[in-house]
C-alpha cells in the first residue's frame, strides 16, 4: 500500500478489509474509491459530517407541492447541513437535517450487489460503482414497500435519484445529489461540500 499523501486521513483499522455495509456492496472496487470516501463509509459506530449546500426544488407547482408536502428541504443557497449515520447491524440510519429540517432514510444490503434505501414507503435501489475515486450511485428500481409487500413501480412512473460523491480533500467529499419526476422533471437538487468530524464510539 502506498504511502498517505501530506494532509489525507487515516482509515480506521480494517477498513481496508470488505467488512461495512458500503464496502461489502461494492466488493474489490471499494479500494478503488478515494480515501475521504472510503472514510465516510468506513464501518464504524457513527459517521458525522456537516457542511452548507446549495438545494433548489423543482420549478414546476406541482413539483413544488409535491417537495413541500413530504416535507422535502427548503431551497437555500447556503442551508446549514449535518449528517449523522448510525449503523445497527446490516443497516444504517442517515439521518440529514438542513436548516433544522430532518430528512431521515435507511440503507441496506439487498441480497445481492445492490444497496437499499428506504425514505418513508419507497424503496430504491441503488448499483454502486466506484468511478476515477469518486462513489456513483446508478439506480436500478424503485417499489412501494407495505411491511412484507413490495411493488416495484413501472420504470415510466419511478422516482429516479441520481447521487455522487468526490473527493474534494483530506476531510471533504463534494456531493450532488439529484430527484426526478417522470413528466414533473427535478422535484429536489442539492450540492457542495461536506466536512468528514472524527468518527465517534
Amino acid at each position: 500500500m502506498k504511502p498517505l499523501p501530506t494532509g489525507s486521513i487515516a482509515l480506521p483499522t480494517g477498513a481496508e478489509a470488505p467488512s461495512g455495509l458500503y464496502a461489502r456492496v461494492l466488493g474489490p472496487s471499494w479500494l478503488q474509491l478515494a480515501e475521504p470516501i472510503r472514510f465516510a463509509h468506513a464501518p464504524e459506530p457513527i459517521v458525522c459530517a456537516r457542511g452548507r449546500l446549495r438545494i433548489a426544488r423543482g420549478r414546476s407547482r406541482v413539483a413544488r407541492f409535491l417537495a413541500a408536502l413530504v416535507r422535502l428541504p427548503r431551497a437555500s443557497t447556503a442551508a446549514e447541513t449535518r449528517l449523522v449515520v448510525t449503523p445497527l447491524g446490516d443497516v444504517e440510519h442517515w439521518r440529514r437535517t438542513f436548516d433544522g429540517r430532518c430528512l431521515a432514510t435507511r440503507q441496506y444490503p439487498t441480497g445481492g450487489r445492490e444497496l437499499g434505501e428506504r425514505f418513508g414507503v419507497l424503496e430504491f435501489r441503488f448499483r454502486l460503482e466506484a468511478s476515477e475515486g469518486s462513489l456513483v450511485f446508478r439506480q436500478v428500481e424503485a417499489a412501494l414497500v407495505f411491511g412484507s409487500v413490495r411493488v416495484r413501480v413501472p420504470e415510466a412512473w419511478a422516482p429516479r435519484v441520481e447521487a455522487r460523491e468526490d473527493p474534494a480533500g483530506a476531510r471533504h467529499i463534494d456531493i450532488h445529489v439529484r430527484v426526478v419526476l417522470p413528466a414533473l422533471g427535478p422535484v429536489l437538487t442539492y450540492d457542495g461540500i461536506i466536512e468528514l468530524e472524527e468518527q465517534r464510539t
